[in-house]
């Protein structure tokens, strides 16, 4: 009821202190010398999910043996404002204050703000700060791949690569023609592209033909261009060829085995003179270029059956390449997984933080006869359908399941290896794996492990480990 009288106001309340103290929005709690709960507000039942009639009574350490009322109740000193974690879930900033009289201690009040939701709204925003920060850095780092297409391009971790790179580094200087021989899939054209950019030649144009996708009708104006009126349908002011448009540079016959044998026949003059003529041309137009052609094909067999010209052959290969399958390099696979990873990530805007066991090994153990185009693909989509950053066997392709779930009882006898055999190699090269992704961060592989960072460390020592180094 309010009173006024001689020009003030008087207030006077007559609603109890207890229910002020049930409506207000800490979790209060009071305890006495024998750390019995002696007051449990509503706020508290809610903050913590305990009933009064549950705590009431009892002793506040079988509900919170670290409660920092039972510190405060030992000593007589009270703590303000401290965080802290009294159970599993909860964050609180907390007051426990000794109740007092004459110097005895009687009892402890506590005052609990929830700033659990804080907490947790602070972790996912760093969480998702060091996400930003982590695909800012990989796309800065796949820029710096992509500025060229050179030799850094190509991502490999096998010797054998290793000495063809070397091999295609020294024929790049020169001016010879390359043939590069490989399956589909295998990288051909980046080969190409690369010995381009290391060539003198590097500044003039890069042309690509790609001889199995143009009718063979065409493909001669294609490559070498056509005179006005050369044709029913040709442009009047005629048009330059593939070979004019690269001058001084290169020209990358992509698919050379599908090339008809009277085309082969012309290309072989253009090889040995540096000129050829137009459709419908009269004059004959010379040319600077490097030829680097590229087959999935034997070439040798070939020619053999008729099909192709032996002294082309001779004029294309004066050095060959053959870029071996993938089944032939496993060691490259890992490499091209987490570098197609990291890419395909910042494409996504996604961070993945881990990948099942199962599904790296099966990754690692498939033949891929695809080769690194299949396995950028299937990398591509293990990240679109990722969730909360894991990649789990399911997400893999059914073709690559069905390998494994269809390999012959012939082929499992075979190689037919103990439990704790298989456990043992799946687990290595998951760590192995998840060192690779965490830049050997031996805390953030066993976090993307799920597994404690002494266990990581225990498994890198007795599964012998080689920790990469970078």
């Amino acid at each position: 009821m309010i009173d006024a009288n001689a020009g003030s106001v008087h207030a006077t309340f007559d609603i109890p202190l207890q229910s002020i103290l049930e409506h207000i929005n800490e979790g209060i709690c009071v305890i006495d010398r024998s750390r019995r709960v002696i007051y449990w507000n509503r706020r508290s039942e809610k903050l913590y999910g305990i009933k009064k009639e549950q705590i009431l009574g009892k002793d506040i350490e079988q509900f919170f043996p670290n409660a920092l009322a039972l510190e405060v109740l030992k000593t007589g000193r009270p703590v303000e404002y401290a965080e802290h974690r009294p159970r599993e879930g909860n964050v609180v900033v907390i007051s426990s204050i000794p109740i007092k009289k004459d110097g005895e201690v009687l009892g402890v009040v506590s005052i609990d703000q929830d700033i659990t939701e804080i907490r947790k709204l602070n972790y996912e925003l760093q969480r998702a700060r060091n996400r930003i920060q982590y695909l800012e850095y990989i796309e800065e780092e796949i820029k710096k791949l992509h500025q060229d297409f050179n030799f850094e391009n190509i991502v490999y971790k096998s010797k054998t690569m290793y000495d063809l790179i070397l091999l295609a580094m020294k024929v790049a200087e020169s001016d010879a023609s390359v043939l590069i021989q490989g399956e589909s899939g295998t990288g051909k054209d980046l080969f190409a592209r690369a010995i381009h950019q290391g060539s003198p030649r590097k500044d003039k144009p890069f042309i690509v033909v790609d001889c199995s996708s143009i009718p063979e009708s065409l493909l001669e104006s294609e490559l070498f261009g056509y005179e006005p009126g050369a044709f029913t349908g040709a442009q009047k002011k005629g048009k330059p060829g593939k070979f004019e448009l690269a001058e001084g540079g290169t020209v990358f016959l992509d698919e050379i085995g599908e090339m008809p044998l009277e085309m082969q026949s012309k290309l072989l003059r253009v090889l040995e003179t540096r000129e050829f003529y137009r459709v419908g041309g009269v004059k004959p137009v010379k040319v600077n270029i490097r030829i680097i052609a590229a087959t999935n094909r034997d070439l040798a067999e070939m020619v053999k059956e008729g099909k192709f010209r032996e002294d082309l052959l001779y004029r294309l290969d004066v050095v060959s390449l053959k870029i071996p399958p993938l089944r032939e390099r496993p060691e490259d696979i890992p490499v091209l997984i987490d570098y197609y990873l990291k890419k395909n990530s910042v494409e996504n805007k996604k961070v993945i933080d881990s990948i099942a066991p199962a599904a790296m090994e099966m990754m690692l153990n498939y033949p891929w006869p695809g080769n690194v185009r299949e396995l950028k693909n299937v990398v591509e989509r293990l990240v679109i359908l990722s969730e909360d950053g894991s990649i789990l066997a399911e997400h893999l392709p059914h073709s690559i399941r069905k390998y494994f779930e269809s390999t012959s009882e012939n082929d499992k006898k075979a190689g037919f290896k103990k439990l704790d055999q298989v456990v043992a190699e799946a687990e290595k090269q998951a760590i192995t794996y998840a060192l690779r992704m965490a830049g050997n961060n031996k805390a953030r592989a066993a976090k993307m492990l799920g597994i404690p960072r002494s266990t990581l460390y225990f498994k890198i020592q007795t599964l012998k480990i080689d920790c990469p180094t970078y």
